[in-house]
């Protein structure tokens, strides 16, 4: 493994331990909450535009369950909305290996995080 693959996981991990740990606090104090309401309150906790927008994104009900409706899919987003702005780029120059790399990366945090 190249040392930029080595980055790139680091920081996919980062962002994905972080969400999780927050959901998780989440969920322990608001055990009534569905998922969506959860996970809009984690991602209100993280700092930065992309959360922002992404959380102003899942105002709209639709956007989530467009998104396939789960945890995986919004941070996956959430780590390359904050990944291109970190390079400052943006999505159309966005690299198949590298959200790969952040796709199989926060897969392999969830399972171990979430089991």
């Amino acid at each position: 493994m190249g040392l930029f693959q080595w980055g790139e996981k680091r920081f996919a991990r980062g962002i994905a331990k972080a969400m999780i740990r927050s959901y998780k606090a989440y969920k322990n104090h608001y055990p009534n909450l569905n998922d969506f309401e959860l996970l809009k309150m984690t991602l209100s906790d993280r700092p930065g535009e992309p959360a922002k927008k992404l959380l102003e994104d899942l105002q709209d009900f639709n956007f989530y369950e467009e998104m396939g409706g789960n945890l995986l899919e919004i941070i996956y987003l959430l780590v390359r909305l904050e990944y291109v702005e970190y390079m400052n780029g943006n999505l159309d120059s966005e690299n198949p290996k590298t959200n790969a790399i952040f796709k199989n990366t926060i897969s392999e945090v969830l399972e171990s995080e979430l089991s």
